[in-house]
C-alpha cells in the first residue's frame, strides 16, 4: 500500500527549478555585490587610494598617511606624513618590495616573511581577486558590504574588508597573520581604473 501518491512531473521540475534558484546568490545580496568588485579588480589597470596605514608588530607601533598607485604587481605607496618622512616611497614589483627616501630610515618592520607595510596592497589585492571568501556580509543598515577572505596562496593571511555598498570603493581594511592584525588601512579615497574605463 502506497502512503503517497505520486507527485505529477511538472511539480517535481518547478520544486527543482525553485530549489536552483534558491542555491544561486540574489543581485542584492552581499555576494553578488562583492562578486561585482571581485570582476572589476581582475579588469583592474590602476588603482589609486590615501590611507591612514597603522603597523602593528606588538612592541612597535607605526603609523603613516600614505598614497598609493598601483596593482597587485607593481606600484607604489608614497608617505606624506608624519612630515619628517614625508617623501619616502615604499615600491613593489613581482614579489619583491623596496624602500626608497632621503637621509631617513623609515621603519617597516621585515619586509619578507611576516606582513611589511609594502606589502599591504599586494596581499589585499590577491585576497580580494583570487581568495577564498570566509564570510560575507552586510553592516550599517547595509551601508557597508563586508568580507573576510583567505589569501589563495597562504592560509596564514586574511583580509577583513569593509567597502561602500553603493560604490564599492573600500573604506577600511585589517590584514592579518596567523590570525594577528598586522597592518590596518583606513581610507579617505579609492579608485579603480578598469580595462572598461580605460577603452
Amino acid at each position: 500500500m502506497h502512503l503517497f501518491k505520486r507527485a505529477p512531473k511538472t511539480t517535481i521540475l518547478l520544486s527543482l527549478c525553485l530549489l536552483l534558484t534558491g542555491c544561486a546568490p540574489r543581485a542584492d545580496s552581499p555576494e553578488a555585490r562583492f562578486q561585482t568588485l571581485r570582476d572589476q579588480l581582475r579588469d583592474l589597470k590602476q588603482l589609486s587610494a590615501q590611507a591612514e596605514l597603522t603597523a602593528d608588530y606588538g612592541e612597535r607601533v607605526y603609523s603613516y598617511t600614505v598614497d598609493i598607485a598601483g596593482t597587485g604587481q607593481a606600484g607604489t605607496m608614497t608617505v606624506t606624513e608624519p612630515e619628517n618622512i614625508a617623501g619616502t616611497v615604499l615600491q613593489w614589483s613581482d614579489g619583491s618590495t623596496r624602500l626608497t627616501c632621503e637621509e631617513v630610515t623609515l621603519e617597516t618592520g621585515p619586509l619578507s616573511g611576516d606582513l611589511s607595510p609594502a606589502q599591504a596592497v599586494p596581499v589585499l589585492l590577491a585576497c580580494c581577486e583570487e581568495g577564498t571568501v570566509l564570510a560575507c556580509g552586510w553592516e550599517d543598515d547595509k551601508s557597508l558590504l563586508c568580507a573576510q577572505l583567505e589569501h589563495p596562496e597562504d592560509d596564514s593571511l586574511t583580509a577583513s574588508c569593509w567597502f561602500d555598498a553603493d560604490t564599492l570603493a573600500l573604506r577600511r581594511c585589517e590584514l592579518a597573520h596567523g590570525g594577528q592584525t598586522v597592518l590596518t588601512m583606513n581610507l579617505s579615497s579609492f579608485a579603480l581604473e578598469t580595462g572598461a574605463d580605460a577603452s
